[in-house]
């Protein structure tokens, strides 16, 4: 009985393995139907490995490496690593005949005098602020000092898009904007804006260049009460002006160049008493605003204030890492795919070296991997690949940052983006509570050991298509869930700059574990016969992107084209 069940049993598997390679490649046949004849050469697709990516990720990621942090030598270091390895695959330069893009940061220092004098019409008696204990300067702000009257300016939004404007109706030219952190709807899901992902409006820089625009000689900042009621200004005070010098805080050069107005930040009680000839509270405007989504802006009646700013600023020459494929097809070639990953890491601390081996030496070396196999490729894609390492991503997405406001090539000649930040891992989430995971489920490393999350995917339906197509091939667990959530990952990777620029952006992860961001993210930890299925899918998905008829698209309510 029993050798007559085993083989029955035998016989169906044998069966069921026969249907599931038919399936297979029937699945693989319809792709390369909806793709194009075009496709990569198997030995292109098989020389993305294990082993290679092994081996370049022990050498970014080693101690000797000291986690690649902007502007020191293991930064440079990696940048010519990649630089190196894109000329031997025969790779083009792309400016000024070299395969880098400089590009100045900035560190600011507070100088004096730094001053806040509030006076109030009612009282002889003026509000002296105290710097560090009820107020502090942008790292933004301008060196200036002015007198004015108030304005409250709601959140300092212009958002014509979403027909949401805090300066409609009220002219503030010559005067001190007051405005409210972040943004309206902020833990709303279906917020106009972006959900609950922060938009490019919450950005300090943005607000104060429109109130710039606007005619406004300063703005101060006040909290965000509603929701945020926990945050103290010494919190604020720490993430702006850092006392950690490893830790110290960058921005681009580009930005800081265009704020011609004194910006600061005040504590809870200064915000109080701005607001306070209103005969209302800040938290009750907040509320009012956010409901229904419509401004509330006015003069602050009898309240004056006197703004000093005294900033200095270091400048700091660093450089991105690209590398361009021409493409075949003359009426394509000049349309752009891009691939791309983070270098930078952030450092070491106290002698402890904090490896970045899965943020982000995974991605860069999946680059590495992806480049080499186009090269490697007899097939060449008919638009042109740009193959980019950024720099400066953990200082604020500053290397893509500056790319899309002085792009290689126009941005509207870009048709997809597709980026890999941290593909090495299995998505590990202990403590759901724990202020790392904010908005994630509980979840084991077992259980996510074959997955990789992908986001961008709610804003381009013809990217997550491509993405679910190639995967029939590779086998992965593709999970799309992410792109609105409070863990905010869709705008924490270079993919984001793209995506608020126009540009159809995929952004590959495989999530966030307790060694994100630790000294213990090394290289023994990585699940690499993943990642190389991860690095697989990326060539193959944008190799199609390359090579379609009509490239990829945002959908119709992100497509600001």
């Amino acid at each position: 009985m029993g050798h007559q069940q085993e083989d029955t049993m035998g016989k169906k598997k044998k069966k069921k393995t026969a249907i599931l390679l038919t399936f297979s490649a029937l699945s693989f046949a319809v792709l390369l139907a909806i793709t194009g004849p075009d496709h990569p050469s198997a030995e292109a697709i098989e020389s993305i490995t294990m082993a290679d990516l092994k081996s370049h990720l022990y050498f970014l990621a080693s101690d000797e490496m000291r986690g690649r942090d902007v502007n020191t030598v293991s930064n440079e270091i990696a940048s010519r690593y990649l630089a190196h390895r894109f000329e031997l695959m025969g790779l083009k330069p792309v400016e000024n005949d070299s395969y880098f893009q400089y590009f100045s940061l900035v560190r600011a220092k507070l100088s004096e005098p730094n001053r806040l004098e509030i006076q109030h019409s009612q009282s002889p008696l003026s509000t002296i602020a105290i710097l560090k204990k009820d107020f502090v300067p942008w790292t933004f702000s301008a060196n200036a000092r002015v007198s004015a009257p108030l304005v409250f300016v709601g959140y300092g939004i212009t958002a014509l898009e979403h027909r949401y404007d805090d300066y409609h109706g009220i002219d503030v030219r010559g005067t001190i904007v007051v405005m409210m952190n972040h943004e309206p709807g902020e833990k709303d899901p279906n917020s106009p804006f972006e959900g609950l992902v922060h938009s490019e409006y919450n950005r300090v820089l943005y607000k104060i260049l429109n109130a710039q625009a606007h005619g406004a000689v300063g703005a101060i900042f006040i909290p965000d009460e509603a929701n945020h009621p926990r945050t103290n200004f010494s919190r604020t005070l720490r993430s702006v002006w850092p006392e950690d010098a490893l830790r110290e805080r960058y921005s681009l050069k580009l930005w800081s160049d265009q704020v011609k107005i004194p910006a600061l930040h005040v504590s809870r009680e200064i915000a109080g008493a701005l607001v306070e000839s209103s005969k209302t509270s800040v938290e009750k405007i907040q509320k009012k605003i956010d409901q229904g989504y419509q401004p509330h802006s006015f003069p602050l009646l009898g309240v004056e204030a006197t703004v000093e700013t005294a900033v200095i600023r270091s400048e700091t020459r660093v450089r991105n890492v690209l590398a361009y494929l021409p493409g075949s097809d003359p009426r394509l070639k000049d349309e752009v795919v891009i691939v791309s990953a983070h270098f930078d890491h952030v450092g070491s601390r106290k002698g402890e070296v904090f490896n970045g081996a899965d943020d982000n030496a995974s991605g860069t070396v999946g680059l590495l991997e992806v480049a080499e196999a186009y090269a490697l490729s007899s097939e060449k894609p008919k638009r042109s690949m740009l193959f980019v390492g950024w720099n400066a991503e953990e200082r604020g997405l500053l290397g893509s940052r500056y790319y899309v406001e002085r792009p290689t090539f126009p941005l509207e000649k870009t048709t997809a983006v597709f980026q890999m930040d941290m593909i090495g891992r299995n998505e590990e989430v202990p403590d759901p509570q724990n202020s790392r995971f904010r908005g994630l489920e509980k979840q084991t490393a077992e259980e996510n050991a074959n997955s990789v999350n992908v986001m961008g995917y709610s804003r381009s339906q013809d990217l997550r298509h491509l993405v679910v197509q190639n995967n029939q091939r590779i086998g992965l667990d593709v999970r799309f869930r992410y792109d609105n959530n409070t863990i905010n990952l869709l705008r924490r990777s270079d993919n984001w700059p793209f995506l608020i620029n126009g540009v159809p952006a995929l952004f590959f992860h495989t999530g966030l574990h307790p060694d994100y961001h630790q000294p213990t993210d090394t290289p023994d930890k990585i699940n690499y016969s993943k990642m190389e299925k991860i690095v697989r899918l990326v060539f193959l998905s944008s190799w199609n992107a390359a090579n379609a008829s009509t490239p990829p698209r945002l959908n119709k309510k992100w497509n600001r084209r």
